[in-house]
């Protein structure tokens, strides 16, 4: 048998003592409290960029044949149609030239317009005839003899009737059209106009003169 020895009193085995001293260690590990901090949070972000945004144009131009109605582009102003013009008209002679308006911009519109003179000089007056405009949709002038030969007369053939009526002063003697004409973006209307001494004018009417204005005005489809 081998021999054994008490521990004396007050004296712990070196053995005994490691392992308390150990399992007081991994007691602590255990037992430590958790750590208190920031927690991290994840963010992300996303933008939507659109596309761009163009404002359309509203743009009513014109001009004597097809090839150059784009004459006056942008808001306003006044085209000088020298060929629409005859000198000594004398009753019951006429003439007969085009106009086309286009539409210059990028949405569709509407338009008509207002035909009246500078001046009352050749007027009608009560019974006795005087200037007269007859405008046409589509159509294409013609014109017979000259002021050598004798009695001037225009027309515009295959052209639909729009107005017909003796022109003065006021404004709202003579529409383009009864009816507002529609036009789409890169589209053209053209119209014939036959400008007429009346058979009736009057001696008064002799060597006067004036200045024929067709004023057109365009606005967007839908507005009042």
């Amino acid at each position: 048998m081998g021999h054994h020895t008490e521990p004396r009193p007050g004296h712990t085995p070196r053995g005994w003592n490691s392992r308390k001293v150990r399992a007081v260690l991994c007691l602590g590990i255990f037992a430590a409290p958790a750590a208190v901090g920031t927690m991290a949070y994840w963010t992300d972000e996303a933008t939507i960029e659109s596309g761009t945004f163009t404002a359309g144009t509203l743009d009513l131009t014109v001009g004597g044949t097809v090839a150059d109605s784009n004459y006056l582009p942008g808001p306003g102003g006044t085209y000088e149609y020298s060929t629409l013009t005859i000198a000594d008209l004398l009753p019951g002679e006429s003439i007969a030239r085009p106009f086309v308006v286009r539409n210059f911009g990028t949405t569709r519109f509407i338009y008509n317009g207002s035909v009246y003179t500078t001046n009352n000089a050749l007027a009608a007056s009560g019974t006795e005839g005087g200037l007269q405009v007859a405008i046409y949709a589509g159509g294409t002038p013609t014109n017979a003899a000259t002021q050598t030969t004798g009695y001037r007369s225009g027309s515009c053939a295959g052209g639909n009737l729009l107005k017909n009526q003796e022109v003065s002063t006021s404004t709202s003697t003579v529409k383009v059209s009864p009816a507002d004409i529609s036009l789409a973006p890169g589209a053209t209307q053209v119209h014939c106009v036959v400008v007429l001494l009346d058979l009736t004018a009057p001696n008064a009417l002799q060597g006067a003169r004036t200045q024929l204005i067709v004023k057109l005005d365009a606005k967007q489809v839908g507005a009042p």
